[in-house]
């Protein structure tokens, strides 16, 4: 009897290609959406960075109100449409106008008319201006606190617990605060404790 080799392949080793196939293309799946998480949270780093930058730098151009950038900026502070920015202390005002726009992303928007969006912000921003000498020379500290989409790590936030910058604002136990804090020593020249 003569047998004939076979040819092809069999409906198992198809099945079995097509189940390895499959799999690949969920691990592909889900390795895209934790890309695209952690892309969206260093956007959000990136934007408190430079915002913070941003502060610190207005505050050195600004050294004769520098106790007028201390202290809790957030989306309920309110300003006046009509600021007059002459003078340092009116400055100091619309800069802290300025900065809650930035952090709340007013300059890009989506949608028209009633259904207008703010796209370009931080979740939930708190900003926190602190200072070992308010108005006069001294370190100052620029802390921006946002809500984050995931929970952090637990031993990520254990680093930040003293911080009282929007605390409590961000889940039970700040699970969803993320921080960025920036630092500098800024010098006002004529005052008590001046230039080093």
């Amino acid at each position: 009897m003569n047998r004939s080799r076979p040819n092809g392949f069999t409906l198992i080793e198809v099945l079995v290609s097509v189940f390895i196939f499959a799999v690949a293309l969920l691990g592909l799946a889900a390795l895209q959406i934790t890309a695209r998480k952690a892309a969206f949270e260093s956007a959000q780093r990136s934007l408190a960075a430079a915002i913070g930058q941003d502060v610190l730098e207005r505050m050195r151009l600004n050294t004769e109100a520098l106790s007028g950038y201390t202290g809790t900026l957030n989306a309920n502070t309110t300003f006046s449409d009509s600021l007059d920015c002459a003078g340092p202390a009116n400055l100091a005002v619309c800069d802290r106008r300025d900065f809650q726009r930035s952090l709340l992303g007013t300059a890009e928007t989506t949608g028209t008319g009633t259904n207008v969006s703010k796209t370009g912000g931080l979740a939930n921003p708190t900003l926190c201006v602190t200072s070992s000498n308010a108005g006069g020379s001294g370190q100052y500290t620029v802390t921006i606190v946002w809500r984050g989409r995931e929970p952090a790590l637990p031993e990520a936030g254990s680093e930040n617990a003293s911080d009282t910058c929007g605390n409590g604002q961000y889940g039970t136990n700040n699970e969803y605060r993320r921080i960025f804090r920036i630092s500098t020593y800024i010098c006002r020249e004529g005052v008590s404790g001046g230039c080093i």
